[in-house]
């Protein structure tokens, strides 16, 4: 394997305070004098999500208002409040470091119902708040495609719809149609509840803040559409089209909603043998760990080929079971699972159809979000040499494992 750095553009915000300072000055906010304002906080793994959200926090005090923080994870945390709060802990987001209260509720006010026939459900803290602040990383979808995908108004219906709000809106027509359905829902969330404004981050490809813009609760619906697209802009990606094996050594929810982001890895959850022009075609991938911060959560495995024992040991089927039945796709279906790295790794290389194992092209990833460096094997040296996007740090040399057939540089 040749160990590679690629290269992509790094702008970002390094004052993630002063930032968030800037854009709520730009609004035009009434009196906030005593009133509650519940600030929202998922279950993603976002760079300085804390931060913003306590920066949020901090600003909202200074104008005289009591904030704090409500889950926003539709089903995630194994559907229950305590479950919720633990997983924004595990992500660094706790009443102390937030220097707000967090109150946690499954519990839901139903607002209506859209023209699609979603049932639309509020948080019931943030409800009965005197207003809410919608903080949310705007994304493509792992799912589904559209001119609103993953962002400020899905964090409104799926994540404050909690279980209940993530269920129908999910099993309401299911993928067709849905950022349409997202659209719609979003706009009678707006009108039925009293958005105070929306926070947009926006990560470049080394996982860094690139963004973060205040957005009015009339702006929401038509300036998502442009924060997407700089947002697919500026994603990192895989050099390589043309993979045999792809293997991912962390799979995780707060790395993506699907565990392994498939506008990554070029497999989709809607679609698992489309091949996307401009994406990865991998014939087969493995992964080898669950994170901790998943919490045994694994919804969306089944797109996985191969998995290492030491991932199936720690699935909670109980919990990757409640996040995917609130999704059509139920993508929770457990791949083959083999004893260490190395028989996951030889198992998806030798099933991807070479006669000759040394044909196969691998590589190798982290995890979706740091793809500044990857591994690719030898026979990619021609397409490495001839990119100048990539720098070839180490290699050829073979993996490495350790006693136990596992691999010895797997953080």
């Amino acid at each position: 394997m040749i160990k590679i750095r690629q290269k992509f553009p790094d702008g970002h915000i390094t004052d993630i305070d002063g930032a968030v300072r800037e854009e709520m000055g730009r609004l035009s906010l009434p009196d906030l004098n005593g009133k509650r304002v519940a600030v929202t906080a998922g279950s993603r793994g976002i760079p300085n999500f804390m931060e913003c959200c306590r920066a949020i926090g901090r600003e909202l005090r200074a104008r005289g208002a009591e904030p704090f923080v409500v889950p926003a994870m539709g089903s995630h945390g194994g559907g229950t409040a305590e479950g919720q709060k633990e997983t924004l802990a595990s992500l660094g987001m706790t009443e102390e470091t937030l220097e707000m209260p967090i109150l946690a509720t499954m519990d839901t006010a139903v607002l209506g119902y859209s023209p699609e026939g979603v049932e639309i459900n509020c948080d019931a803290n943030a409800y009965g708040a005197d207003y809410i602040v919608v903080c949310g990383r705007v994304k493509p979808h792992t799912d589904f495609r559209g001119p609103i995908e993953s962002g400020l108004c899905k964090m409104m219906i799926v994540g404050l719809g909690k279980h209940r709000g993530a269920v129908s809106f999910h099993k309401t027509g299911g993928l067709k149609g849905m950022s349409e359905r997202l659209q719609s829902s979003a706009k009678i969330f707006i009108e039925k509840t009293n958005v105070l404004f929306a926070m947009a981050m926006i990560d470049n490809a080394y996982h860094q803040t690139k963004r973060v813009e205040a957005v009015t609760p009339q702006d929401i619906l038509t300036r998502e559409r442009d924060l997407l697209k700089e947002a697919a802009a500026a994603m990192p990606r895989i050099a390589f089209e043309d993979i045999d094996t792809l293997v991912v050594d962390q799979y995780g929810k707060e790395i993506s909603g699907a565990g392994m982001d498939p506008n990554i890895t070029g497999r989709f959850l809607f679609a698992p043998e489309m091949k996307a022009p401009g994406y990865p075609h991998p014939n087969k991938i493995a992964v080898l760990r669950l994170t901790e911060m998943s919490h045994g959560n694994a919804a969306g495995l089944g797109i996985a080929d191969f998995i290492c024992r030491k991932f199936a040991q720690e699935l909670d089927l109980g919990a990757t079971y409640t996040n995917s039945l609130s999704s059509p796709l139920c993508m929770a279906k457990i791949p083959m699972v083999m004893n260490n790295d190395l028989d996951t790794i030889y198992a998806a290389a030798s099933a991807c159809g070479k006669a000759d194992i040394k044909d196969v092209r691998i590589v190798r990833i982290h995890n979706t979000l740091e793809l500044d460096h990857i591994w690719a094997s030898e026979n990619y040296l021609p397409e490495i040499s001839a990119n100048a996007s990539l720098e070839i740090l180490e290699g050829p040399s073979e993996m490495k494992f350790d006693g136990e057939d596992n691999l010895a540089d797997l953080d």
